[in-house]
């Protein structure tokens, strides 16, 4: 059977199989077959032919049978093509398949789970330049096509990712959900999570490609949150810690560090913060060095996070009525903060020219923002470098400067930072966090160069000992070792006269500062939390129903239709006073007529676009708003709960560890003590075999003398018989030696003598050979004396014949060189005479201008004796300098006058014959 004939029969096959025909064969059988095609496909030589055939088949097949309605032959094709993987070259899956069936199979929900794992499988491979099947072999051209064609691929998923897939940060697409049914929003939820899994398993494959590509996508500011949720979601990843050293040395490690120093937006920063708290446990034990080199770097973004300078909306959220019983609450906290609340408009510190980097200033178009929290991200930092970030918060700008560590901004340290503020800030955080061992054995330049405590830690280790360096933890770690002394402080009688408990304060200490760090669209409802804060509790410690806690939280991830029970009243009468979607003219004028019943009710009017936008059926600004905060509280409950699982995690394996430590301690001390017994039990075999030792040692020794006796006799006889055996063997070795030395002999003047013949024969068969030769011998020597003597007698003929030619060579080349000297001195004569006629004629010339001179200055001088006393001073001044200058042209011109006589005595001489600077190089011969 030929390999076309198995592509038509193999595509036949599948035909019928997504048909449902009765004549089909099963699922298995068709995928085996699939298998031993690729297994001859790889080997055959037209493998670039057939692959083209099977995917025209293929497409064909597609657009006949399978189209673009998925169910239910979608499984069964994308099985077909995973098996074909291993052949399939990465151009066909990019070109052609990815866009008619992986992605509308990574959009579809409904798809079964092994259907969209061929998907993914076959779009990593596409991804992976190594395990590409190309028909071309190894042709350096086409792989670097390939290398291009791969990363145009990567590039358009991250594309996808960002402007395809739904982006919770933006309000337009938020709108857009909200428009859409049930079953648009779940293949848009699909679509994204799919996309953001392929993503994460490329990262994990080739994390240096994906970081690259994230680097070059996180440049622009509108993509940060999106990217920072794909980078969130990749290094919650397990098998991340492997591949952590690669991000730790990637520029992109950088740019994290400028956008949370750099950017404005709080939701960014919050994410970013998250991120980096994850990576520094990974770092610590993965890439311990960079992580060092960094160190700077992140002191520097927690300075930033604690100078936090919050946006402060220009309109609020919701036009409610204000109460006047909190007015002058709210008005007190809103003049205790002030300080740090930075109203829209403000200028942010210049950024360094060198660093390329553009600012993030706002991600939702909301109400102020709380900053992010720092307390983790301390912690963190606190349990790995406690020396430096201490001494950091304590001096920042000369931590700063003694590391060389150069200003990002435009200005230098100490106006950048605020020491004071960074001081004030960090006092709370201290506060909430027990005092760290190293700090009494260790300076911060001996932190960074000793080696690390975490060296033997693994990340969980790690992640645990940073929470018990909280004061709360630190404090419900000591109660659960020591129950006692919790029971004895619940026990005891007057609580308001003994102090409490570390555990309570620090429970209620948590819930303020988690009413106070709630998130923004919880302030939609009137909520008093200091009233809360401050009242007294009704028992030691806040009663939680777990159980019910439990059940919503199954309920809500298991998706089912659930019912929400005590909603808030006030959102949906005042934050949408509409219902219906649609924009008809009736609804329109109801939301102008209620809009201008509001804006009479309320104490603050709306603008005028305002009402315009009401009456055209868009969104008012606070509903935007609104809708702009949710979306805010969303994402940072995402990002909240990503890391309270990162950390559960980390604490799962943590404590796995702790129980087998202790199971093996239990373990150890069951054995221990069985040790301990078997130990007893051998003493006594011991002080039993000693007794039965001295028994056996007494009968050994009357043993040992009976056997050395015995010996002795032994012995002696031995002597003997070996000294007779040593005569015996004697004799025979002297006999042997002269039989074998006979018979050597003989063997040895049987081979001379054969050999002495065989030269004999040898001898006379030449001597007969050579007989005529040496009759002639005698003839030859005599015409060899002749020829010699003839040889010798021409030999000196042509001595005789080269010195004569060598003589007439030499008078000719003589008689040459006369001519052409006599050519040269003709010559020179010539040009002396012309010299000497020019010479004549100059000295002439010059012997004329300087009579004319003489006789100018005499008829100066006499003009000047006559009309000396008409003039006036200055013109005397001016007729003695004319006459100093003529003395000094008088002057030249006698030097030249001397220069051209002696050029003219030269000329004589050579002329005549004498030598001279011009002759004596012509006169030596050439």
């Amino acid at each position: 059977m030929s390999s076309s004939t198995t592509v038509s029969e193999l595509c036949a096959q599948l035909r019928l199989v997504l048909d449902a025909s009765p004549e089909a064969i099963s699922i298995s059988e068709l995928l085996a077959k699939v298998d031993t095609f690729v297994i001859e496909c790889s080997a055959a030589p037209d493998a670039g032919t057939l692959l083209r055939q099977l995917e025209d088949e293929l497409q064909v097949i597609y657009d006949d049978v399978v189209g673009h309605a998925l169910f239910p032959q979608a499984e069964i094709f994308l099985a077909f093509l995973y098996h074909l993987r291993p052949i399939l070259p990465s151009g066909s899956i990019i070109s052609t398949w990815f866009d008619l069936v992986l992605r509308p199979t990574l959009r579809e929900p409904k798809l079964p789970l092994p259907a969209v794992n061929y998907a993914k499988e076959l779009i990593l491979s596409a991804l992976d330049p190594g395990s590409n099947y190309s028909p071309d072999g190894d042709d350096p051209e086409e792989a670097e096509k390939q290398k291009e064609r791969v990363g145009n691929f990567r590039r358009r998923l991250m594309e996808l990712y960002l402007l395809d897939a739904f982006n919770e940060s933006s309000g337009d697409d938020v709108l857009e959900w909200a428009e859409l049914d049930e079953v648009q929003r779940e293949k848009k939820a699909c679509w994204k999570a799919n996309l953001e899994d392929v993503l994460v398993r490329v990262a994990l494959e080739r994390p240096q490609d994906f970081l690259t590509e994230l680097y070059h996508c996180y440049i622009s500011p509108t993509s940060r949150l999106q990217l920072l949720i794909l980078l969130n979601a990749y290094t919650s990843q397990p098998a991340f810690p492997d591949h952590a050293h690669v991000l730790a040395s990637h520029p992109l490690m950088n740019s994290l560090l400028h956008s949370l120093i750099f950017d404005n937006s709080s939701t960014v920063c919050t994410i970013a913060l998250t991120v980096l708290i994850k990576l520094l446990p990974i770092f610590a034990v993965k890439a311990c060095q960079q992580l060092k080199r960094l160190l700077p770097l992140l002191l520097v973004v927690l300075a930033r996070i604690l100078c936090w300078k919050e946006r402060q909306s220009s309109s609020p959220i919701i036009p409610v009525l204000p109460d006047p019983e909190d007015s002058d609450e709210e008005d007190a906290f809103a003049s205790d903060d002030g300080e740090d609340v930075v109203r829209e408009g403000t200028s942010s510190l210049k950024i360094r020219e060198d660093i390329e980097w553009e600012r993030l200033e706002l991600t939702f178009d909301g109400p102020a923002s709380k900053a992010p929290s720092p307390d983790r991200y301390f912690t963190f930092l606190y349990y790995l470098f406690p020396c430096n970030t201490i001494r950091f918060l304590r001096y920042p700008v000369r931590y700063l400067n003694d590391n060389g560590v150069d200003s990002l901004y435009a200005v230098d340290w100490e106006d950048a930072l605020d020491e004071e503020k960074i001081k004030s800030k960090c006092e709370p955080l201290l506060r909430r966090h027990v005092l760290h061992h190293l700090l009494i054995s260790r300076g911060a330049v001996e932190e960074l160069e000793q080696p690390d405590f975490w060296e033997q830690y693994d990340i969980p280790q790690i992640v645990g000992g940073a929470t018990m360096l909280e004061v709360q933890n630190a404090a419900l770690g000591l109660r659960k070792q020591h129950p006692s002394r919790g029971r004895h402080g619940a026990r005891t009688p007057s609580p308001s006269a003994l102090p409490q408990p570390p555990s309570v304060d620090a429970s209620s200490a948590s819930i303020t500062e988690t009413a106070d760090s709630a998130p923004l669209s919880s302030s939609l409802d009137t909520i008093h939390v200091e009233a809360e804060a401050g009242a007294p509790p009704a028992s030691a410690l806040p009663r939680i129903s777990l159980a019910q806690m439990v059940a919503t939280s199954v309920a809500l991830k298991a998706g089912l239709d659930v019912e929400i029970v005590d909603p808030s009243p006030a959102w949906s009468a005042v934050l949408f006073p509409l219902q219906a979607r649609t924009r008809s003219s009736s609804r329109a004028e109801r939301n102008s007529s209620q809009h201008s019943e509001e804006q009479t009710e309320s104490p603050a009017t709306a603008s005028k676009s305002e009402q315009e936008s009401h009456e055209d059926g868009s969104l008012p600004r606070h509903v935007a708003q609104a809708i702009s905060a949710l979306q805010r509280e969303v994402l940072l409950l995402k990002n909240e709960l990503n890391l309270e699982l990162w950390t559960a995690r980390e604490n799962v394996e943590h404590i796995g560890r702790l129980y087998k430590e202790r199971v093996r301690s239990r373990d150890e001390e069951v054995e221990r003590q069985g040790l301990h017994n078997k130990l007893k039990e051998y003493k006594h075999t011991v002080t039993r075999l000693r007794h039965e030792l001295k028994e056996a040692k007494k009968q050994a020794i009357v043993a040992r003398k009976r056997y050395t006796d015995w010996n002795k006799e032994l012995q002696d006889k031995m002597i003997e018989l070996r000294k007779e055996k040593q005569t015996r063997d004697a004799e025979a070795a002297a006999m042997s030696a002269a039989e074998k030395e006979a018979k050597d002999t003989f063997a040895a003047q049987g081979k001379l003598l054969a050999e002495a013949n065989q030269l004999v024969f040898h001898l006379e068969t030449k001597i007969k050979e050579n007989a005529h030769k040496v009759d002639r011998l005698h003839d030859y020597e005599t015409q060899i004396e002749q020829l010699i003597k003839l040889q010798r007698l021409w030999e000196a003929d042509v001595h005789k014949i080269n010195d004569s030619k060598e003589y007439l060579a030499a008078f000719a080349s003589k008689y040459r060189k006369m001519e052409l000297r006599l050519d040269a001195f003709e010559n020179a004569q010539i040009e002396s005479e012309r010299t000497a006629a020019a010479q004549r004629r100059r000295i002439l010339e010059l012997e004329n201008e300087l009579k004319q001179s003489q006789k100018q200055l005499e008829a100066a001088r006499k003009a000047s004796q006559t009309r000396r006393d008409s003039m006036t001073m200055e013109k005397y001044r001016k007729l003695q300098e004319t006459n100093d200058r003529l003395r000094e042209e008088n002057e030249v011109l006698r030097e030249e006058i001397e220069e051209v006589n002696a050029m003219v005595e030269v000329l004589k001489g050579q002329v005549s014959g004498k030598q001279g600077l011009v002759s004596s190089p012509r006169a030596s011969p050439t």
